[in-house]
């Protein structure tokens, strides 16, 4: 004779997984919405999304860090998302987004109306930060005023390999920015794609410490529908309480270059065949002193892509 057993007993150890699975999920909410309170001191978030995954929401969020570098951030809605096993990468989906930093008197902002990010850290320096802000809007802190159809920030915290010279200054962080459809006042759409690398002697925790020899490496590239537009390389270094950008500009739209520089209307200017360089020197924010040189004397006579559209207005 089979002896059956009965349906509880065939189903208890099941049952005795899900109890299980259930205390360690309280215990990673409850370790959410701990590292949540932290984040958002005064704040009571309770962690949804059982069984897959860890879900607060907040509302009429808002954030400052002051000191030599002033931060902020605004959210009228906010949903976090973590993965219960993976709590070194939060997700970020907002609503009603505004960033705002500033160093004296270069202050930089940005909105949109929704937006999403990713955290992700490794113990405690940063290993990535991502931003995705659809219909950005906002100033560079120096300029006109920007639009973008699409605009991502990403950023990291770097660390010097074994062999590098404790004398010189080292990566420390990264930002890569990225825009499409981006438009400078009135100007004409662009797609931007910026790489700035931050070096100093130590970590970037204390910007006053950095300030005393470090130097910002940036490389940029504009272009528009029909190619490049410009490429600049450039190093940005502290100044006081400001910052002093130096470099180079390639360019095959020169007199468009130095009409968006001087904020004036810019010319008719076919495309140069061959790119020009041209230096640059400024203090950001600008004010309007920006030293351009290197326009070629005989820029009139060299050859141009007549077969393609004129160049741009930058802004």
């Amino acid at each position: 004779m089979i002896r059956r057993w009965p349906l509880l007993l065939t189903l208890l150890p099941l049952l005795l997984g899900l109890a299980a699975y259930g205390m360690a999920w309280r215990g990673w909410a409850e370790g959410f919405e701990g590292t949540l309170a932290r984040w958002f001191p005064g704040r009571s978030a309770v962690a949804t999304g059982f069984p897959y995954r860890l879900e607060a929401e907040l509302t009429g969020v808002e954030r400052r860090h002051d000191g030599a570098v002033r931060l902020g951030v605004r959210a009228d809605r906010l949903r976090l998302n973590r993965g219960p096993w993976r709590p070194e990468l939060t997700v970020f989906q907002g609503q009603g987004v505004a960033l705002d930093a500033a160093l004296g008197p270069l202050a930089a902002r940005v909105a949109a109306a929704s937006g999403n990010a990713s955290l992700k850290l490794a113990g405690n320096r940063l290993d990535r930060l991502s931003l995705v802000l659809p219909g950005a809007r906002g100033n560079a802190g120096f300029g006109p005023d920007f639009t973008a159809a699409s605009l991502e920030l990403h950023g990291r915290e770097r660390t010097p390999g074994a062999a590098a010279d404790p004398a010189q200054p080292q990566p420390r962080g990264q930002l890569v920015i990225g825009a499409t459809g981006l438009r400078l006042g009135t100007g004409a759409a662009l797609a931007l794609e910026a790489d700035l690398v931050v070096r100093g002697h130590g970590r970037l925790t204390d910007y006053t410490a950095w300030a005393g020899d470090g130097v910002i490496d940036m490389a940029a590239t504009v272009r528009d529908a029909s190619g490049e537009v410009l490429k600049l390389d450039a190093s940005i270094v502290p100044l006081g309480t400001a910052l002093r950008l130096a470099g180079t500009i390639t360019t095959v739209c020169p007199l468009a270059v130095q009409a968006l520089l001087a904020g004036t209307p810019a010319p008719a200017e076919w495309r140069l065949r061959a790119p020009v360089r041209l230096a640059l020197e400024s203090a950001l924010p600008a004010g309007g002193a920006v030293a351009l040189s290197g326009i070629p004397a005989d820029l009139a006579t060299r050859a141009r892509r007549r077969q393609m559209p004129a160049c741009p207005a930058l802004r």
